[in-house]
Formats: structure tokens, sequence, C-alpha cells
């Protein structure tokens, strides 16, 4: 197996065309799983508008996995932070190491100082050996 990552901020809609079900039930996946955050249609929204980068996992050309990123700039201070917010596949642990490299080097491309990871803790088995670390803890009631 041969993962590719690839951001689709450059391709056309007839580009998206074979992937455009997968993309839609991996949303669709989120949706489901985290249901008081976001919906499919939102989802699809936010990459359309241009406020979240959508990112393909690839085996040769068979769908994987999405992944969505934002890059935000804190007011106070400047810096830029690339974050990855969203992911929907299955077998993380098979293409962990071609999403975090395609993850920094575009954090890389775009200035961005720091790189941040919003998941479940369970992500932490894959991200910790990389170099990543908790940063904050968020707290919910409901």
């Amino acid at each position: 197996m041969t993962y590719t990552v690839q951001s689709t901020a450059s391709w056309s809609i007839d580009d998206l065309g074979p992937y455009m079900s997968d993309i839609l039930g991996a949303m669709g996946k989120l949706a489901k799983r985290y249901p008081k955050d976001v919906t499919t249609g939102a989802l699809f929204q936010e990459f359309l508008a241009g406020k979240k980068t959508l990112w393909l996992v690839l085996d040769g050309n068979a769908f994987v996995a999405i992944a969505m990123t934002t890059v935000k700039t804190v007011d106070a201070t400047g810096t830029r932070i690339f974050t990855l917010c969203d992911l929907a596949g299955k077998d993380v642990a098979k293409f962990a190491d071609e999403l975090t490299t395609a993850m920094e080097d575009s954090a890389a491309k775009n200035d961005c100082s720091i790189i941040a990871v919003e998941g479940r803790s369970g992500w932490e088995k894959f991200l910790k050996p990389r170099g990543y670390k908790p940063h904050a803890v968020l707290f919910r009631k409901g």
C-alpha cells in the first residue's frame, strides 16, 4: 500500500467528482459521531467557502480518508497556527506518517510556527512518537 495525502485546494469540482460520494460519506460519519458540533452540510460548506482545506488520503487512486485543516492567526501576537481539525477514515496508523508529513509541510509553506491537532485522546499514540504533546484540555458538560 502506498498512501498519499493530497490537498484539494486547487482541485476543481470535476477533479473531486470520483471521490465525492466517499467525501460526503466521511463527513457524514463525523456528523453522526459529533452531532452537537458538526453537520455534513456545514463541513462541506466550510470547505467550499475556503474556511477549511480538504485533504484526501489515497491508496493509489482509492479513497481512504479525509482530513480538514485551518490556518488561524492569533490577533494578539500574529502567531500563525496550522490546525488539523477534522479526520474521518479508517486505519489511521497506516497513514499517520504521510498525514503528519503533509500537514507539517503545509504548515511551513503557510508560515505557521505552531501545528495543532484537534482530536480524540486516542490520537496521542500516533502523535506522541512524532513530537506532538498535549497543550490544553477541553472540558465539556452536556
